[in-house]
C-alpha cells in the first residue's frame, strides 16, 4: 500500500492534495486583510521605511518557519505544528508548545471576520464606527453570522467550498497582481520612500520598522505557511509536497507584500489623506479604513482625469471588492486549520477524546464548533482589527520558540526517523529561530506582550485537565519547566525595556535588543539541556499511523491522481 492509496478506517480513500492545491491552499489563507491593513497601519511605526519591515519579516519568517518544512516531511499529520513539541519535551513541553499556536489559530477567524465588516461599511456604514475605530453592534453580529456560515460549510459543504477555495485563490492572485502594476502607473510619489525627516525619522523609525512586523499584522500575514504544515496529513506524497509546498507559500507571498507595500507607500498623497497634517503623518494613512481604495479615491477627485479617471475608478470598485472576498476567503481556510490543530490535540489527549471524531462526511464537527465558538468569544470583546492582531502574533511566536528548540532533539533522540527534508546546520539555525521569535515577541510592545504572553502562560491552567488524566505521571516537567520561566522573563524584558516598545526605558534601545538576544540564547542552552536523552513517545508510530486517523474533506483538496 503506497503512501497515495493507504486507506482510512472504514475502507474509504482519504481525499488529497496535490501539490498545486498545496500551495493555494497556503497562499489562500495568506492573502487576506493583513495585505492591506498591515501595509498601511505599519507606517505609522515605519513611516515609508515599512517596506523595510515587510522585507525583514520575510527573512525572518524565513527562519523561523523552514525548519517546519522538515517536522511535517516527517511526520505529515493533521495539526503537526501544535503536536510536534510533545515528542521532544514531553506531555507539559508539548501541551505549551501547541497552546500558543491554538491560541492564535482560533483568533485568526474572528479577525478575518471583523476584516470583511470592516470593509463592508464602506456601503454599509452602520457597520462600523468610524469615531471609535471599532465595529458597531450590527458588524459584530455580521461577524458572527460569518463564522456560523463558514462553520457549517467546513461540517457539510466540503466539497463545493474546495472548489470555491480555489477560485477565491485565483482571484485574489490576480487582483494583487492587477493592483502592482496598475496602481503605480496611475498614483506614485517617490518622496514618500525618502529616509529623511518629515518622511522618515530616524529616532523612532529605525527601533519601528522591527516593531511595525509584529504590532501592525505585518508578521500577522505570513501564516500561509503553516496552514500547509499543519494539512501535511492530506497532502499527498508529502514527503516531497510538503516542503515544496511550504517553501513556493513562503516565497509567493513575501514577493506580493513586499510589492503591496511599494504600491500603498507610493500612493499616499499627504494633501489628499483625511486628517492628514501633512508630509510625514503617517498616522492618517493608518486610520484608513479601506487604505488602497481610500487612497485611490481622494486621487480620482482632485488630480485625475478623463480616461484614466475612468480606469482608476475601475481599479477603486476592483479593491472594494477584493477587500471584502480576501478576508472572507482566509476566513474559510483559517476556520478550518483552527478545527486541524483542535483536532491534533485531542490525538495527542490533551483535549477531550470528542474533539477528535469525526462525521460520516469525514469532518470534526467537534472540532469545527469548539472553533467557531472561541471565534465568537474573541469577537464581542474585542471588535478592532489591530488589537486581536497584536495579541495574536505573540501566542504565535511562543510556538515558534518551542518549534524551532525542538529540531535538534528530534535530530538526537530519533536519528532513524527519515527526513526528506532537512534544514541545513540544524543545532544553529535552531538557535538563531529561537532569537528570532523572541524579538517577534518583544517588539509587539508593552501591555500587548503582558496580555498576550499572560494567556499563552494561562495555557499550564488548562494543562491541568490533561496532567490529572495522566494522574500525574509522565508530565516531563523536568524536560519542560524552562518554558514558563522563560515567558515570564519576556514579560519583564518587556516592561522595563525600550520606550520605544512601551517599556520604561530602563533598558533603553539598543542595549534592550542586546538584551533579548542573550536572554533568548541562554534559555534556547537551557533547552537543549534539560531534554531528553532518549525517545519519550513513539513518533515512528505515530507516522505510520497517518493517515488512518485524519479527518477527510479537507477545503482545498479535490480528488485528483496527480502527484
Amino acid at each position: 500500500m503506497t503512501e497515495n492509496t493507504e486507506v482510512e478506517k472504514g475502507g474509504t480513500l482519504l481525499r488529497k492534495m496535490t501539490l498545486h492545491d498545496a500551495v493555494l491552499f497556503g497562499v489562500g489563507s495568506a492573502i487576506g486583510s493583513g495585505i492591506l491593513f498591515a501595509a498601511a497601519g505599519g507606517t505609522e511605526y515605519a513611516g515609508g521605511a515599512v517596506v523595510f519591515s515587510w522585507i525583514v519579516a520575510a527573512v525572518l519568517i524565513a527562519i523561523v518557519t523552514i525548519p517546519y518544512a522538515e517536522i511535517s516531511s516527517m511526520a505529515p499529520r493533521a495539526g503537526i505544528s501544535a503536536r510536534i513539541s510533545y515528542y521532544a519535551f514531553g506531555e507539559y513541553g508539548g501541551f505549551m508548545g501547541g497552546w500558543g499556536l491554538l491560541v492564535w489559530t482560533v483568533m485568526i477567524p474572528p479577525i478575518e471576520a471583523i476584516a470583511v465588516s470592516t470593509y463592508a461599511a464602506y456601503y454599509v456604514p452602520s457597520l462600523f464606527n468610524l469615531k471609535t475605530g471599532v465595529l458597531t453592534t450590527e458588524g459584530v453580529l455580521l461577524s458572527i453570522g460569518l463564522t456560523v456560515l463558514f462553520a457549517v460549510l467546513n461540517i457539510i459543504g466540503v466539497g463545493t467550498y474546495a472548489r470555491f477555495n480555489t477560485v477565491l485563490t485565483w482571484l485574489k492572485v490576480g487582483a494583487v497582481v492587477i493592483f502592482i502594476i496598475a496602481v503605480p502607473l496611475m498614483i506614485f510619489h517617490p518622496s514618500n520612500f525618502s529616509l529623511s525627516p518629515p518622511y522618515f525619522d530616524p529616532k523612532t523609525g529605525i527601533p519601528g520598522i522591527f516593531i511595525a512586523i509584529p504590532a501592525t499584522g505585518i508578521l500577522f500575514s505570513f501564516g500561509g505557511y503553516r496552514q500547509v504544515a499543519d494539512m501535511a496529513g492530506e497532502i499527498r506524497n508529502p514527503k516531497r509536497n510538503v516542503p515544496r509546498a511550504v517553501l513556493l507559500t513562503l516565497i509567493i507571498q513575501s514577493v506580493l507584500y513586499v510589492l503591496m507595500a511599494i504600491v500603498i507607500v507610493g500612493a499616499v498623497d499627504f494633501a489628499l489623506v483625511p486628517n492628514s497634517t501633512g508630509p510625514g503623518d503617517w498616522a492618517a494613512v493608518a486610520s484608513l479604513t479601506s487604505p488602497l481604495a481610500d487612497l485611490m479615491k481622494e486621487a480620482l477627485h482632485t488630480t485625475v482625469f478623463g480616461g484614466a479617471a475612468l480606469f482608476l475608478s475601475g481599479l477603486i470598485v476592483l479593491a472594494l471588492l477584493f477587500a471584502i472576498y480576501s478576508p472572507l476567503g482566509t476566513f474559510g481556510t483559517d476556520l478550518t486549520g483552527a478545527a486541524r490543530i483542535i483536532y491534533g490535540y485531542s490525538k495527542e489527549g490533551s483535549l477531550p477524546g470528542l474533539l477528535g471524531i469525526t462525521n460520516r462526511r469525514g469532518a470534526p464537527i467537534a472540532a469545527i464548533v469548539l472553533a467557531s465558538v472561541l471565534a465568537v468569544v474573541f469577537i464581542v470583546p474585542y471588535p478592532r482589527w489591530y488589537t486581536l492582531v497584536d495579541f495574536v502574533v505573540v501566542a504565535g511566536a511562543v510556538n515558534f520558540a518551542i518549534v524551532n528548540a525542538s529540531v535538534p532533539v528530534l535530530r538526537k533522540i530519533y536519528p532513524d526517523v527519515e527526513r526528506p527534508f532537512r534544514i541545513p546546520a540544524a543545532t544553529a539555525w535552531s538557535l538563531v529561530a529561537f532569537v528570532s521569535a523572541s524579538l517577534l515577541i518583544y517588539w509587539a510592545t508593552w501591555p500587548v506582550t503582558l496580555y498576550a504572553l499572560g494567556v499563552t502562560l494561562g495555557g499550564s491552567l488548562v494543562f491541568l485537565y490533561h496532567a490529572y488524566r495522566l494522574r500525574w505521571k509522565g508530565i516531563g516537567l523536568r524536560h519542560s519547566a524552562w518554558i514558563p520561566v522563560y515567558i515570564a522573563g519576556l514579560i519583564a524584558l518587556s516592561r522595563f525595556g525600550g520606550l520605544q516598545t512601551g517599556g520604561t526605558g530602563t533598558i533603553p534601545f539598543p542595549y534592550d535588543v542586546l538584551a533579548v538576544i542573550v536572554y533568548s540564547a541562554v534559555f534556547w542552552v537551557i533547552s537543549q539541556v534539560s531534554a531528553p536523552r532518549k525517545a519519550i513517545r513513539d513518533l515512528p508510530q505515530m507516522i505510520a499511523r497517518a493517515p488512518a486517523d485524519e479527518p477527510k474533506g479537507t477545503p482545498g483538496t479535490v480528488e485528483s491522481p496527480e502527484a
